[in-house]
């Protein structure tokens, strides 16, 4: 009763979830948009539904898109709508929002079913594992509003059934299952598909999938994608095997199927101990699956005697194989699986006694880790990137002054470790903020300003645009010009379409490959992504 504050468990829940929300939005718009990920493409469709004013048909470069459906493209084009700009925070703010709401999800529906320590730490885990809190929070992609909508799913599967509520079962999973495909297309199917029968077989009820309630929410899918489809094709005129080809191709391209059983099985052996990297420091907690080092602790009562630890393994492993036998996987595609897996390690944590020696080994480990960050603190004095930083000696020593009280307290109060590290994981966070971020927005500035530039040679003295087009190939026959092209779209409010006509007195964008043979005037010379030089040209 008379400890200070800083000795419960509330202090450090409140000091890491503090920390932690405030710093996923503070510098989101820091950084012109990506050149290596999927973010100018996601950025580039949802502008060209704004500026042509049709919502129903994804372009890119004014040409149909197919790869996915049109429903984040939604969102953003909302957010851009609502901030009243095509900034980077704008595109970025919608995939934070459901970063928030997918924590607190999964705090929300763990806990019912074991308790707030056992949630906390599986929705702490999902938000401040390196890949999501160093790359994945920071881009304005797809994958996690899809996660949250994938991972809702799986678990109301388990609550529903508990509750013999099927109707709301089936109804709810397949809304979810719809939405989830009206953005990523056919994975969500599949998860969906594999849940079902994964749970209903294990539980002994596979008669459920021939509930009248699951006909219904098949029609409740069908009526929700199909009114889309309906839409889009009384609009277009494509044919319904181009769109469903490529769907299928999206989600087939990166198996077995395309890359062939040598490099399957060497993927195989590498993808679990890429996750340990990927979705650093939570996954060393693997030693919680084990009694002795060499005896793997699934079959122990202690986690297989609890119902839903159970569930969360089973549908973790049935729905993991689909990217472990997959050799082209990116991390951020597992993010819906990761809250499986850490509800399950966090159980292990909280079950386990101090004196346990998965406990002590991963005390040993956060110790270390937490040494070691409180060391670096005085890092970017000495790294040329940021040693010429404003501000940089007391933001280095407020790091230090932070790390060294959480090394000190974690020493102390041992029944807090695991949350003191969740605040540990907050604090970095602004670390990268402050240090990690500025250095990179250089890189992705030159190609911002280049295209910019470029854009506004081509609008007449009253700020309107003239005819511009990108001529050939030379853009948008790879994603890595989708940079290039939403900030000329986004300058000139015209969406950059692709020709091989000459037509008189419009501008062009071209490359000396295009330009091969061709009668032209050079207007300005700029770079493409990657350093690719590209002219602003007019044919003669």
């Amino acid at each position: 009763m008379n400890d200070p504050l800083y000795r419960k468990p509330l202090f450090w829940q409140l000091l890491a979830v503090g920390l932690l929300v405030p710093a996923f939005f503070s510098h989101l718009g820091l950084i012109p948009l990506d050149t290596v990920s999927d973010e100018p493409r996601r950025a580039l469709v949802a502008i060209e539904m704004m500026l042509s004013g049709d919502y129903l048909t994804p372009t890119l470069n004014g040409e149909p898109y197919f790869n996915k459906p049109p429903l984040y493209n939604w969102i953003i084009a909302a957010s851009y709508h609502f901030f009243g700009d095509y900034s980077a925070f704008a595109l970025r703010f919608p995939m934070a929002v459901s970063l928030v709401l997918y924590g607190l999800t999964v705090f929300l529906l763990v806990r019912r079913h074991l308790g707030s320590p056992v949630a906390f730490a599986a929705a702490l885990m999902l938000v401040t594992n390196a890949r999501v809190m160093l790359y994945d929070s920071l881009l304005g992609l797809i994958d996690i509003t899809f996660s949250w909508l994938t991972y809702t799913a799986f678990i109301w599967v388990y609550q529903f059934d508990r509750q013999r509520r099927y109707y709301a079962l089936f109804l709810s999973t397949y809304v979810l299952t719809a939405l989830g495909f009206l953005m990523k297309g056919l994975p969500s199917l599949v998860f969906q598909g594999l849940t079902l029968l994964a749970y209903f077989l294990y539980t002994r009820q596979f008669r459920r999938l021939f509930h009248p309630a699951h006909f219904l929410g098949i029609g409740v899918f069908l009526l929700i994608v199909g009114s889309y489809y309906v839409a889009y094709f009384t609009r277009n005129a494509i044919p319904l095997s181009q769109v469903a080809g490529v769907l299928f191709s999206e989600s087939a391209k990166r198996t077995v199927v395309e890359f062939g059983i040598g490099q399957t099985l060497l993927h195989m052996l590498t993808f679990p101990l890429e996750m340990l990297y990927h979705y650093a420091p939570w996954l060393v907690m693997v030693v919680f699956l084990f009694r002795r080092l060499q005896t793997p602790y699934l079959r122990d009562m202690a986690y297989w005697k609890e119902p839903f630890v159970r569930f969360n393994g089973i549908i973790f492993l049935v729905n993991f194989v689909i990217y472990w036998t997959s050799p082209q996987v990116y991390a951020r595609y597992l993010l819906m699986l990761l809250p499986l897996l850490f509800t399950i390690l966090a159980y292990g944590y909280y079950q386990a006694r101090p004196t346990d020696w998965r406990r002590r080994f991963f005390d040993g480990f956060g110790l270390m880790l937490l040494g070691v960050l409180t060391l670096g603190s005085w890092a970017p004095l000495f790294i040329p990137e940021t040693k010429s930083m404003e501000g940089l000696i007391w933001k280095c020593g407020l790091f230090f002054l932070l790390l060294a009280f959480f090394l000190l307290q974690y020493q102390r109060q041992r029944e807090n470790r695991l949350l003191i590290l969740f605040a540990t994981m907050a604090v970095l966070r602004w670390g990268f903020n402050w240090f990690a971020l500025p250095p990179r927005v250089e890189h992705r500035q030159f190609y911002k300003d280049s295209s910019e530039a470029v854009a506004r040679l081509t609008l007449d003295q009253n700020g309107k645009p003239l005819p511009l087009y990108g001529y050939k190939a030379t853009i948008g026959t790879d994603g890595g010009t989708d940079v290039n092209s939403f900030h000329i779209a986004a300058v000139r409010r015209r969406v950059l379409g692709v020709t091989d006509r000459k037509i008189p007195g419009a501008f062009y964008i071209a490359d000396s490959l295009n330009l091969a043979g061709e009668r032209y005037r050079t207007r300005h010379r700029f770079m493409l992504f990657d350093q690719h030089p590209a002219y602003l040209v007019q044919f003669e």
